[in-house]
């Protein structure tokens, strides 16, 4: 089964180019698709706008298709699924996404950086193949960072 996400936003042209692989029968599998705000409504795959948790549906699933959100893309790599995670440039900002998935795609081997839906199917078969490996959350240097900065703060009117 293929679970997709797309958060709490809307992702119409990836919703609408899944149902048409379904339609056309160029993915056989389950796909399941959390819609969210959109409007196109899937008549070849399964659907549901929100749900208060889809950690049930991350498990069942054997490939994830996500929006490039850090929370989903986190929680989906917590889980140890295979994720195809996608820009979605409709955002408010849309090179946000795209940024942060190019950059963690270099980062790590946990995930496939999809940056163009036509190359979608492709990125399915290869996600099936492939061999994933385990996230490692780099070590937070925050304390490092905030210690060098007070370090160098000029102090008050010294004289």
């Amino acid at each position: 089964m293929i679970f997709v996400t797309v958060g709490n936003g809307k992702f119409e042209s990836l919703v609408k180019h899944l149902d048409h692989l379904k339609e056309t029968n160029q993915i056989k599998d389950k796909i399941i698709i959390q819609i969210g705000h959109g409007n196109f409504e899937p008549k070849h795959c399964e659907f549901f706008k929100f749900a208060p948790n889809l950690t049930n549906y991350y498990n069942k699933a054997d490939v994830v298709i996500g929006h490039g959100g850090p929370g989903t893309v986190f929680e989906v790599l917590r889980l140890k699924k295979k994720l195809i995670a996608l820009a979605n440039t409709n955002r408010t900002d849309p090179r946000h996404q795209v940024e942060f998935l190019s950059a963690i795609s270099k980062e790590t081997n946990s995930l496939i950086y999809c940056d163009d839906l036509s190359k979608l199917k492709h990125k399915i078969k290869e996600a099936r193949l492939k061999t994933f490996s385990t996230y490692q959350k780099p070590e937070c240097q925050m304390h490092n960072l905030i210690h060098s900065f007070l370090k160098k703060k000029p102090k008050k009117n010294q004289k």
